[in-house]
């Protein structure tokens, strides 16, 4: 009984709850966070790490959030020397694996916010899995900046070819 208490309130804490079909600490999700925008900007991107410690492959097949109309996961890419945006159909976390979605990268594009947000404010994102099992998490939106930057440093301008980090 203690035990299921303390996984409430570190989920609680961690601003995570799930729902569904996945055992225990199955899917773990660090650090979601928001990249705060301009407050006339309507579409926005959300980042975190997701681990999967199960035994077998789960696959997020979409998101959803109550401060934005729509979610979508997508992933930047290199052609030629532009970056442009993809859907991604799902996103496959492997078996005792961590998949980052982080700027420059994958992320879930939120798109058509209800009001403007600004940096601190909390935003609630619900990843939807296939078989129908949910996690819901809170991401504060914060100034992304100094990870940009850091990424930045590390991408290949030549245009022969891309990094994957």
């Amino acid at each position: 009984m203690m035990k299921a208490v303390l996984q409430i309130l570190t989920a609680l804490a961690l601003g995570v709850t799930a729902q569904g079909a996945f055992a225990d600490g199955e899917i773990q999700v660090r650090d979601p966070w928001v990249q705060a925008a301009p407050p006339n900007v309507k579409v926005m991107a959300a980042y975190l790490e997701i681990h999967n410690n199960g035994k077998k492959s789960q696959a997020i097949t979409g998101a959803a959030s109550s401060a934005f109309e729509q979610v979508g996961i997508h992933r930047s890419v290199m052609h030629g020397n532009m970056v442009h945006m993809e859907h991604m159909k799902e996103l496959v976390v492997p078996p005792d694996a961590s998949v980052a979605l982080k700027p420059g990268g994958m992320h879930l594009m939120l798109m058509d916010a209800k009001k403007p947000l600004r940096i601190g404010d909390q935003v609630p994102i619900t990843l939807i899995f296939k078989g129908g099992a949910k996690i819901t998490l809170t991401a504060v939106v914060r100034s992304g900046q100094a990870v940009e930057m850091e990424d930045h440093k590390h991408m290949d301008h030549s245009g022969h070819g891309s990094h994957n980090h």
